[in-house]
């Protein structure tokens, strides 16, 4: 059985790689989902509108971002996930550097209570 937290990140991942975010976050992210920063390169993200905002700015400087689940396992409201994002800086100056045309294969794990937003109707 899968629990809702990993459903709701399944389905955030396909709106951020199908370019859909922007338009789902409110639908797919809680009210009170925060995105933080611990290296605080970017600032932290606050809410559907912070997730979708950062998203944003992330696929002007890499038009060809794209996250890869490689491991997520959950139970009731959280989630752990082991991410790979891929992106091509091209675009946009990204956290204050000009695009360099580098490849960014970066791994990444998130730990993160994710309530589903379907749970609150």
């Amino acid at each position: 059985m899968t629990s809702d937290a990993v459903a709701a990140v399944r389905a955030a991942v396909a709106a951020i790689n199908d370019r859909s975010i922007g338009d789902r976050a409110a639908e797919l992210l809680d009210p009170s989902f925060a995105r933080h920063d611990p290296a605080e390169l970017s600032g932290d993200s606050q809410g559907p509108a912070g997730a979708s905002d950062f998203v944003s700015m992330i696929i002007s400087a890499m038009p060809d971002f794209r996250l890869g689940i490689e491991d997520i396992s959950g139970v009731g409201d959280r989630a752990a996930v082991r991410l790979q994002m891929t992106g091509t800086h091209t675009g946009a100056p990204l956290l204050g550097q000009p695009a360099r045309t580098a490849a960014w294969p970066k791994h990444g794990r998130s730990w993160t209570a994710w309530p589903s937003t379907a749970s609150q109707g």
